[in-house]
């Protein structure tokens, strides 16, 4: 369990992004430490992108619950959001100093496209990475359907994410169960 906390500690304070940027690395330490195998990491990202609040606080949530029970996912939660809320508090306290300064402007605009590879790195890993040759045309399709129609419910009717991610999950079991 002192791993555990470890990793999550050292991850929340390396981490950039948010929770979809830290899925490689989390996925990765999962593995390695056979924490859980390829397939229940991704059931277990199903379950905490649905779930309320940032993913990477759910998933650190369900490595720890499943690896050791209440106290494991309390440990792997304080391991993440420890370095989060010491860094938040000294980074805003600087800020408040810098925040004219233009070199902080350039190195913030510089980050952006590293958290977009990150991101979109996790997308890929995620999504096309998984897929076995079988099903690819019946999941490829049925995803971009999902893609497009959870598109159009946010952007043109304005529907609630809540209610995007319930139609989600009920196309997705319906189609790829």
């Amino acid at each position: 369990m002192w791993s555990m906390f470890l990793f999550f500690l050292k991850l929340g304070f390396l981490s950039f992004g948010g929770g979809y940027a830290l899925i490689p690395m989390i996925e990765h330490e999962a593995a390695s430490r056979q924490w859980m195998s390829s397939d229940a990491f991704l059931d277990l990202i199903g379950v905490a992108g649905m779930a309320p609040g940032p993913a990477a606080v759910n998933i650190s949530t369900l490595i720890g619950y499943q690896t050791h029970g209440i106290s494991g996912a309390i440990i792997a939660l304080f391991g993440l959001i420890l370095p989060s809320a010491i860094l938040t508090l000294v980074l805003l306290t600087a800020l408040y100093r810098l925040h004219k300064q233009a070199w902080l402007s350039r190195i913030l605009y510089g980050l952006q496209p590293i958290v977009t590879a990150l991101i979109l790195f996790a997308v890929y890993r995620l999504g096309v990475g998984s897929l076995d040759g079988s099903v690819w045309d019946k999941q490829l399709l049925v995803g971009i359907f999902i893609l497009g129609a959870g598109w159009m419910m946010l952007v043109r009717y304005r529907m609630h994410p809540v209610f995007i991610l319930l139609f989600s999950a009920i196309v997705g079991a319906a189609f790829l169960a």
